[in-house]
């Protein structure tokens, strides 16, 4: 009887610490976004739409670019002055099909 508590117990521990954990990264990840550091391959301020080629492999997104997009670094201050070759850190977030730029970060090439 006394193992079936321990057992028991532990098992809730054990997934409340689980529970908590994904929380934490949801929360964490809906909050900051993901970044993606790159170079740019086209920037279009008319469309509102960045593109930008990881600097670590082929991948490549296109980012809607909006009035709340932000716009950091040594760099540009905004979508217009962005240009091709640029290095970028866009910080993103997925909503329904779209990349949305949270933030722009322009600066050199690390």
């Amino acid at each position: 009887m006394r193992h079936r508590f321990h057992c028991r117990t532990f098992v809730l521990l054990v997934s409340v610490f689980l529970a908590m954990a994904w929380a934490d990264a949801v929360t964490a990840h809906a909050q900051g976004g993901t970044d993606f550091p790159g170079t740019v391959l086209a920037a279009d301020a008319a469309a509102g739409k960045l593109t930008v080629k990881k600097d670590d492999g082929g991948t490549r997104f296109t980012f809607v670019v909006n009035e709340k997009t932000q716009f950091a670094g040594d760099g540009p201050k905004s979508l217009a002055g962005v240009k091709k070759g640029d290095h970028v850190i866009v910080t993103y977030t997925v909503n329904g099909t779209q990349y949305v730029a949270q933030k722009v970060t322009s600066g050199s090439k690390p």
